[in-house]
């Protein structure tokens, strides 16, 4: 039988070990929250200077052959205190009449800390609804070939559903 000496001594460190993963798991948070920072600033960056310029180019192109698009962009700006901003930008084609089949709509999704989420649905439709693989792209390799590229698959879509 243990003494109540022992017995203390083993309360105590558990206390100790709690108090430590306490202090342990704050620290970890505090750090995810400063990566996180930078990481949507980034993002954002890449939104603001790569993927929204693309957009904006192929919009103004397709308006001169008389087509209508549509650009989202969430314009969400991150705060210190918002630990999980939501960064997209979706590039669509108006809907046809008929049911299409194939996706007329593409987003570029920040995603922490992988860089952004590509995929494509119908309009007004979330990640979830995606149709195909959701590609996951770093933030240094979002170039503006690789937005244009996407950007003409689902304008590519949009001729074939006319």
């Amino acid at each position: 039988m243990r003494s109540e000496r022992e017995i203390l001594e083993f309360i105590r460190q558990a206390l100790r070990e709690k108090e430590e993963a306490r202090l342990a798991e704050e620290i970890r948070l505090r750090e995810e929250i400063e990566q996180k920072k930078v990481f949507h600033q980034a993002a954002h960056a890449v939104l603001r200077h790569v993927v929204l310029p693309g957009m904006v180019r192929l919009h103004n192109l397709s308006t001169q052959a008389g087509l209508r698009t549509a650009i989202g962009d969430t314009g969400d700006f991150y705060l210190p205190e918002q630990t999980d901003s939501t960064l997209v930008a979706k590039y669509a084609m108006p809907l046809p009449k008929a049911a299409s089949d194939l996706p007329l709509c593409v987003s570029f999704k920040a995603v922490f800390p992988v860089g952004f989420a590509v995929y494509y649905t119908d309009i007004d439709k979330s990640q979830a609804d995606a149709k195909g693989v959701v590609e996951e792209v770093p933030l240094e390799d979002v170039t503006p070939e690789l937005v244009e590229d996407r950007l003409l698959r689902v304008l590519r879509n949009h001729l074939h559903e006319m």
